[in-house]
């Protein structure tokens, strides 16, 4: 449990000062979005809770998110993952875009029932203004899934 609020901090601690330091300076190129959602495995069971962040634009995003649910007993309980995809858009409306992307992902530590640290990932989702819906599937064989809800932090 404390790996997993020493995670929160440190991603709390990145949403908060990247975004200010993004508006003092030229890097203001794209949307800070904090989530909460739930996931689950193919062969594992990881933690049901995910907290996620991302800093995303209209072709690609950059994230990190932690499955948790507060056992210890788990092995599973709290992995960290992080991932970098390119996204592109299917159907764009005044309400909002709906997206796939595909991109790489990493595991924060190497688990025993986890193949590979690195994998693939895949990933469906619609953004709004305010909020957004992200489905997103990591392999490392097994793979882990994660559906979030964002609430973004900036102007899309």
């Amino acid at each position: 449990m404390r790996r997993v609020i020493l995670l929160a901090l440190a991603l709390g601690i990145m949403l908060v000062a990247a975004p200010t330091y993004a508006q003092d300076n030229y890097y203001d190129m794209g949307v800070f979005s904090l989530g909460l959602g739930y996931g689950f495995g193919e062969d594992v069971e990881p933690g049901p809770f995910v907290l996620s962040g991302k800093y995303w634009a209209d072709v690609w995003e950059v994230g990190a998110e932690v499955y948790f649910s507060g056992d210890d007993a788990d092995e599973f309980d709290q992995i960290g993952t992080g991932w970098l995809a390119y996204r592109y858009d299917v159907d764009v409306e005044d309400e909002g875009a709906t997206y796939l992307g595909i991109g790489i992902a990493g595991l924060f530590e190497d688990y025993t029932g986890f193949e590979n640290s690195f994998g693939p990932v895949g990933l469906v989702g619609w953004d709004s203004e305010i909020w957004g819906l992200e489905l997103k599937y990591q392999w490392f064989d097994p793979g882990i899934f994660s559906f979030v809800a964002y609430y973004h932090l900036g102007d899309e």
